[in-house]
């Protein structure tokens, strides 16, 4: 289900939510008798999975989960690896969850990876979404609905690259350097940018707001040649342009980021970002969804649609789509600073993109 196929009346989905409790940020196990649980964990609370919620509802109501006995939504980790330790034990002591689809803190921590094991030989369908697995792990869960993270790296350093095509040196700023969605979009990125670009450091903040903004001071004050600030997940955005303006240096700085909270939104209208990569976190939910219904229902028609060469190597992947999004106004970048990367990537500006918003009642993205 492409996301650009879906009309979204966001209140009806809210409305729905609450009926079902199908987009609780916490996990509810109170369903009504014999309904069965399609869970999505979530790798830390923010304002990124509105969307995601968004997309499951919607796939709530569209497939009509309800009247086949099942319900679906997301659950939220609050707790780095060991809250997802934890809540996948949990999982397993209940009985109507029949799916659980993760965005792991790490993709190669093997508890998580344990548990995830344990849950599919109790007959729990396994998937991914937003971040993957690491390889070793991956014949565990079914499938990956998401980003290709890789690209999305090198998307974010093209821009860079196109922003100042006289080299730089860069700081790269993540929750946790150990999930795979982290790894795989600062090694893209750093490949995009090359050698005329120099990487002075990675910076985690392990999801804590404060220490994202304090990072940001910090390799300000260190290194006086920085001049490039690329914001990883997506509350790196406001923390970086926050600490830029504090210092009254935007002029110094190129800052390009994932993802589109609603404050990064109005930060790049303000000209404060001069490049964000945006995922499609409704269509992870949605998708994730469709899939684990169509399978727990046996619908193979809808399985093979979604994932028509499963089987085969990266068969078990489906790609969501990103797009890039300028300020308006005069700027290097552009639809055809990005075609080398296909249709799968989409080039708008700020005013076309909370068009795009809201025309699916979104804030962010």
């Amino acid at each position: 289900m492409r996301f650009d196929c879906v009309v979204v009346k966001l209140a009806t989905c809210v409305c729905l939510a609450l009926a079902m409790g199908c987009t609780s940020s916490k996990s509810n196990s109170s369903t009504a008798a014999g309904t069965k649980r399609i869970v999505l964990l979530n790798n830390t609370d923010s304002p990124f999975w509105d969307a995601a919620r968004a997309g499951i509802a919607k796939a709530v109501e569209d497939l009509n989960l309800a009247e086949a006995g099942f319900t679906a939504g997301m659950d939220s980790n609050e707790n780095a690896e060991t809250g997802q330790i934890e809540k996948l034990r949990q999982y397993a002591t209940q009985d109507d969850i029949v799916a659980v689809i993760i965005s792991p803190v790490s993709g190669t921590n093997p508890a998580i990876a344990d548990e995830l094991k344990k849950l599919q030989d109790k007959g729990v369908i396994i998937g991914c979404f937003d971040s993957d697995l690491d390889s070793k792990f991956r014949s565990i869960r079914e499938f990956y609905v998401g980003t290709n993270n890789v690209t999305g790296g090198k998307v974010l350093g093209t821009a860079a690259k196109v922003l100042r095509p006289d080299g730089g040196n860069y700081v790269q700023f993540v929750g946790f350097d150990s999930q795979q969605n982290a790894i795989e979009r600062m090694d893209g990125f750093s490949d995009a940018v090359g050698s005329t670009y120099k990487q002075l450091e990675r910076k985690i903040d392990e999801t804590d707001r404060g220490r994202a903004r304090d990072n940001v001071r910090d390799v300000i004050d260190r290194y006086p040649d920085l001049n490039i600030l690329a914001g990883i997940w997506s509350y790196n955005a406001p923390a970086i342009v926050d600490v830029v303006k504090e210092k009254g240096l935007r002029d110094k700085f190129t800052i390009v980021t994932f993802d589109a909270e609603q404050l990064a939104i109005q930060q790049m209208a303000d000209k404060q970002i001069d490049a964000m990569v945006v995922q499609n976190p409704f269509g992870m939910g949605y998708d994730s969804v469709k899939y684990a219904f169509a399978k727990l229902t046996g619908d193979e028609e809808t399985v093979k649609e979604m994932f028509p060469n499963m089987g085969q190597p990266g068969g078990d992947i489906r790609d969501t789509g990103i797009k890039v999004v300028g300020p308006d106004g005069e700027s290097p970048l552009s639809a055809e600073s990005f075609a080398d990367f296909g249709s799968s990537v989409e080039f708008l500006t700020i005013s076309q993109f909370k068009e795009w918003l809201k025309k699916y009642n979104l804030t962010s993205s």
